[in-house]
């Protein structure tokens, strides 16, 4: 399900995590609101770890406490796809209050 969203997620050369958009959403990558909310989405998955975040065109970079980057990813990648079940899930009931 995250693929429908996200390309990828890795670690670069850095040592900040990024994660890839899909083409499709880019667009939304950019707004304000969506920016402040990845961005509370990142510091309460990583606390402490959390440093800073970028955003670009189709990617953001979260900037993490050296050595935490490969459990920061992990915690990035499953508090996205809990924000992408939810969305999901609130487009299903919207859905079916149309009907």
């Amino acid at each position: 399900m995250i693929s429908m969203f996200v390309k990828s997620i890795q670690i670069d050369d850095a040592k900040r995590v990024v994660v890839h958009i899909q083409d499709m959403i880019a667009e939304y990558l950019l707004k304000d609101d969506s920016k402040k909310m990845l961005k509370e989405m990142a510091e309460k998955a990583l606390g402490s770890d959390f440093v800073k975040m970028e955003v670009s065109k189709s990617s953001f970079r979260v900037t993490v406490a050296e050595g935490t980057e490969e459990a920061a990813k992990e915690k990035i990648e499953a508090e996205l796809l809990k924000y992408i079940e939810m969305a999901m899930s609130f487009m299903a009931q919207m859905d079916n209050k149309e009907e």
